[in-house]
């Protein structure tokens, strides 16, 4: 009986589930959303400016092109930001004065303007070090920052994990496909010299969540935040590995933003995480000002540090690539293949002048993404890599 009772339970449960439309309309064209620090020191400042979107909408992210920004201080100075790419907007080496106050004043190709409230310039200590923990799960890195003052206590930091790896073996062969008299031939051939490399490629991972510190409840402006796991013998360390910080602080109210922010697109997946709430932004809309304005305006020189870790540096990495290779015999008939199937054909010289058609009786081959790194990775090399 108690199994029935609990079953009719469920079944009465499931039965009230209803779609819930929310009462509230946003405009068509969204809500503006504006993203990023303006960096008051050298280097760049980007803010990313966009709309938001319905709940249904399942369309890339809507940039707000063509807009003016302007950053505004109380002595009249003023910085324009340009346009590169859409909706992202750039200045560089501002150098500001820390003793004044700044706005940002922003007016979209509909004419609306929109201006934050006046803020200064963020203290931001130097980044101490990026420090490792290596355990049998694998690597551990962690940002480490203190600010002998003890006035800057609100953190936010954001990175780039890249890392080289390599294909199993360098590639001196092809495919060739041509059209025929009876549909398309695939024939293996010999690379060509300028052909783009694919042995040696790297590969890009940004941070995708809001990594938040404070040090408020503890009597020293010290932190030390993990970052980044990486498992044991995964290829992030194959050949060397790089991780890129970028340090940001905030004031108290503009860290309770990123706090909701947090909250809000992070952790509202069950009925025991935190429930959406209203952001409190420092933007208004100057013709509208019951409009929702979603951003925080926030100045502070960024900090920045890089470290490399090579396969060398850790012993027992274990890293194995599960790559093969296999033995292809080849057909001396140049016939007609179906498309997917292994490359059998008359392997010719190509790049060669007044060379001659070579058969060769059978040739190494293996899954393309262990030949050609480009499937997983760029073959252009970073800047910043030695």
């Amino acid at each position: 009986m108690r199994q029935i009772i609990c079953y009719l339970l469920l079944l009465e449960a499931v039965a009230c589930k209803q779609v819930y439309i929310s009462p509230h309309q946003s405009p068509p064209t969204g809500y503006l959303v504006i993203e990023g620090t303006v960096n008051s020191g050298h280097g760049n400042s980007t803010l990313k400016i966009s709309r938001t979107t319905p709940l249904n909408n399942l369309d890339s992210i809507v940039s707000e092109i063509a807009a003016q920004v302007n950053l505004e201080g109380e002595d009249n100075s003023s910085y324009l930001f340009s346009e590169n790419p859409a909706g992202h907007y750039n200045a560089t080496d501002l150098n500001l004065n820390t003793s004044i106050k700044y706005r940002l004043h922003i007016k979209t190709v509909s004419g609306k303007e929109y201006l934050s409230d006046y803020v200064g310039v963020n203290n931001n200590p130097p980044i101490d070090s990026i420090s490792r923990e290596i355990d049998s799960n694998g690597m551990k890195l962690n940002i480490n920052t203190h600010d002998p003052q003890n006035n800057t206590r609100y953190y936010q930091w954001e990175y780039a994990e890249t890392w080289e790896f390599r294909s199993i073996d360098s590639a001196s062969l092809k495919y060739n496909i041509t059209s025929g008299a009876n549909g398309d031939i695939y024939e293996v051939v010999k690379r060509n010299p300028f052909d783009p490399p694919i042995f040696r490629c790297w590969h890009t991972n940004l941070s995708q969540l809001l990594v938040l510190g404070s040090s408020t409840r503890l009597s020293q402006d010290s932190i030390s935040m993990p970052l980044v796991n990486i498992p044991l013998a995964s290829w992030e360390i194959s050949v060397l590995y790089s991780l890129g910080v970028k340090q940001y602080s905030w004031t108290k109210e503009g860290y309770q933003f990123l706090e909701e922010m947090k909250k809000n697109t992070e952790q509202t997946g069950s009925i025991f995480d935190a429930q959406p709430s209203q952001f409190s932004s420092n933007f208004h809309c100057l013709s509208d000002p019951t409009e929702p304005v979603i951003g925080f305006m926030n100045i502070c020189p960024v900090q920045e540090k890089r470290i490399f870790i090579s396969n060398s540096d850790v012993p027992n990495w274990g890293y194995v690539d599960d790559c093969f290779e296999f033995i292809i015999e080849n057909d001396t008939q140049l016939s007609k293949n179906a498309p997917g199937t292994l490359p059998i054909a008359v392997f010719r010289t190509m790049g060669i002048p007044n060379s001659t058609d070579i058969i060769i009786l059978n040739f190494f081959a293996a899954p393309a993404a262990c030949v050609d790194c480009t499937l997983r990775g760029s073959n252009v090399k970073p800047d910043f890599w030695p």
